[in-house]
């Protein structure tokens, strides 16, 4: 057996676990993302049903993000693509809260200042860019080895 066909011979018989790894790392930026909104105290620009929409988002991009990084173990096809879906989901969340955060400004103590500043809107836009990048990554590379494996199987039948 050459090398090639070794290689695709392992992978019936081990895990995918860097597009995994990948989902896992994805959900570990959007954890230091989300922390650094709520950890956020302005006056009252955070009370409000947007707010309350985004902890839901998020607990949800955690649970199907989770999910997804079991089901891209077993080389999934569909698991993958969800995890593509979810990492570009992440691209679209720059333009919401955080750009809005950014350019909103509230008065404190008499004195007007913005919602979210600059280092704080940089960071929480890198932790989004970073989150959906592995994401993505993740699922790409999921979808690679999926057909892969689903190719080399095919011509083990023949």
């Amino acid at each position: 057996m050459d090398e090639k066909t070794l290689k695709k011979d392992r992978l019936r018989y081990t895990k995918n676990s860097i597009s995994s790894g990948l989902a896992l790392l994805a959900i570990l930026f959007n954890v230091f993302y989300f922390v650094s909104i709520y950890k956020s105290d302005v006056g009252n620009y955070y009370y409000n049903i947007k707010i309350g929409v985004s902890v839901i988002y998020n607990l949800l991009f955690m649970l199907f993000t989770f999910l997804c990084s079991e089901g891209v173990k077993k080389y999934s096809f569909g698991y993958s693509v969800t995890l593509v879906v979810v990492g570009l989901l992440q691209l679209v969340r720059i333009n919401i809260l955080p750009k809005q955060a950014h350019s909103t400004t509230v008065t404190i103590s008499g004195a007007e200042r913005l919602v979210m500043e600059d280092a704080q809107y940089n960071r929480v836009i890198i932790f989004l860019l970073i989150s959906a990048t592995f994401a993505i990554a993740g699922g790409v590379i999921g979808i690679i080895r999926n057909r892969t494996l689903t190719a080399y199987n095919k011509s083990l039948n023949k």
